[in-house]
């Protein structure tokens, strides 16, 4: 004789471990002598005198579908309501069965990206524009760079007649540094 022992304190009185048992007793209030039944993703709990399979995902991830948050799954039985153990990607949302892009969320991205640029290209050209005025202005300008502030001023003009909401907007070339 067999004793099949489960977690008694556990709500799922999952199965935990088995021991010889004497022929001429009965089994533990916390066991049941019928072999539980394994199979791949289910955990063998006891309901009423015998066992059943209970999904068990402990150790997956899964993922929050408000927050996308991750977790590591401790708890017997089906994955809880609000996570799924589908993946969440860059810009998606969950759309009641599954990840689907959100443009919103890709869009509003594109044009931070777009505004962070411009600001950026803004900056270099101030700079190179303010250091090669005070060249001209003191008379210590080099061969070029009268040229040199002209690209650079309309490059300036080009950036500042960018529209960032443009998800698709072109940045004009840098000025040549030759």
């Amino acid at each position: 004789m067999i004793n099949y022992y489960f977690d008694n304190t556990n709500k799922m009185r999952p199965y935990t471990h088995q021991l010889d048992g004497n022929d001429d007793t009965l089994a533990p209030d916390n066991a049941l002598r019928i072999e539980p039944e394994f199979k791949e993703g289910f955990h063998p709990c006891e309901k009423k005198g015998s066992w059943v399979l209970v999904e068990d995902h402990r150790d997956e991830i899964v993922y929050d579908i408000e927050t996308k948050a991750s977790a590591k799954v401790d708890y017997l039985g089906s994955i809880k309501e609000g996570f799924t153990l589908l993946e969440p990607f860059k810009f998606s949302k969950w759309n009641g069965e599954k990840w689907v892009l959100d443009e919103d969320e890709q869009t509003t991205f594109k044009i931070k990206q777009n505004k962070s640029l411009k600001n950026s290209l803004l900056n270099e050209a101030n700079e190179n524009i303010s250091i090669l005025q005070d060249a001209i202005d003191l008379d210590m300008a080099e061969n070029g760079d009268e040229e040199k502030l002209k690209a650079w001023k309309k490059y300036r003009i080009l950036l500042n007649r960018i529209n960032v909401s443009d998800i698709n907007v072109i940045f004009p070339d840098k000025p040549q540094l030759s």
